[in-house]
Parts: C-alpha cells; sequence; structure tokens
C-alpha cells in the first residue's frame, strides 16, 4: 500500500464532525465495518479510543495544540491480525476552531494471523496488556515484547482460550509522546 492518510476533525467539545473517504476504507480493512461515518461522526472521539492511559494522552495533545502549540506528529502502529502498520499522526490546529488528525500508513509488512489480535475470537476473562501506540506486549518485570515475542514467552496458546486485550502505553511510547 501506498502512503494512504485518513484525515478526521473534532471540534472544541471533542466530538468528531469530519472524516475523510479513507476512513471507511481503513474501517472495512481494519474489520470495523460498524464505523462508518452514520456510527462515528458527531460522537466524542475518546468513545474509539481504546484504555485510558491511551484517553489521557490523546486529551494531553489536544490541549497543547489548541492551546496554540504547532502541530504534533508522532509515530504509532495500528496492527490487524495479518499486518503490521507502521503509521505517522499529525494533529493540528484546523480554522481556528477545530483540530485535525491525520493518519498516514508509512509501510505495512504482512505476517503469519496473530490470532491474540482477531477481535472475533472467543476470550478468557484473564487479560493481557498491549501498548496502543507501539503494539509491544507486557510480560511483566517492566518489559515490553513485539507481540509474536510475547505470545511465544507468555504461552499463550498453551492456554484453554486467548485473554482479553487490555490496552495501556509502554513506559517507552510514554516517554515519547509526553515530548511532543
Amino acid at each position: 500500500m501506498s502512503k494512504f492518510c485518513i484525515t478526521y476533525h473534532i471540534d472544541n467539545m471533542h466530538n468528531i464532525v469530519y472524516l475523510s473517504d479513507e476512513w471507511q476504507f481503513f474501517a472495512n480493512e481494519n474489520k470495523a465495518r460498524n464505523l462508518n461515518s452514520q456510527a462515528v461522526l458527531n460522537k466524542p472521539l475518546s468513545d474509539f479510543i481504546t484504555g485510558r492511559e491511551s484517553v489521557h494522552i490523546y486529551e494531553m495533545l489536544i490541549n497543547r495544540v489548541s492551546q496554540g502549540q504547532a502541530e504534533i506528529s508522532f509515530p504509532f502502529r495500528c496492527d490487524s491480525p495479518e499486518r503490521r502498520r507502521f503509521m505517522q499522526m499529525e494533529i493540528f490546529p484546523v480554522d481556528g476552531e477545530l483540530i485535525g488528525f491525520k493518519s498516514c500508513v508509512l509501510r505495512e509488512e504482512y505476517r503469519e494471523p496473530v490470532g491474540l489480535l482477531d477481535v472475533d475470537i472467543a476470550r478468557s476473562k484473564e487479560f493481557v496488556n498491549i501498548c496502543s501506540w507501539c503494539k509491544c506486549v507486557d510480560i511483566g518485570e517492566n518489559k515490553w515484547l513485539e507481540v509474536e515475542e510475547a505470545i511465544e514467552k507468555l504461552e499463550i496458546f498453551n492456554l484453554s482460550s486467548l485473554p482479553q486485550l487490555s490496552h495501556g502505553v509502554c513506559p517507552s511510547c510514554y516517554k515519547n509522546i509526553r515530548r511532543k
């Protein structure tokens, strides 16, 4: 996939008020067909962010941009079970009243499907913490590994059913985002 970008805007109440045409294509690619414009427009951005830490960081970044700081840009991942997507997000002021978001796919790597990332698979009551930004998994003792390595290290496929994913932010990403 060449450089593919999704753009959306929020108002001063942080409700999504604009979606680019690429939004629905990307939602479909990620098994999120339900995230069409009817389901998303005029809803709070926080409704579509998983994890309290992630919501907090987005709020912090939005406040920086709305208080007159220049555009903020940072890398992140938006993986699916069969793809690693390396992306770049820009957050910027739009016409003085709106905040814009532009997320571009920089590159994709195809991989064998990773069941842990498949939203359609039944889950146990156990949880595994995954970083909302880099998609590394917390394996304990302040160590975070790529999902495939973490699955092996935690012996996740030896469990009777897969754990649920709890989204947070690893220390490295938190440190990098705080600097923005």
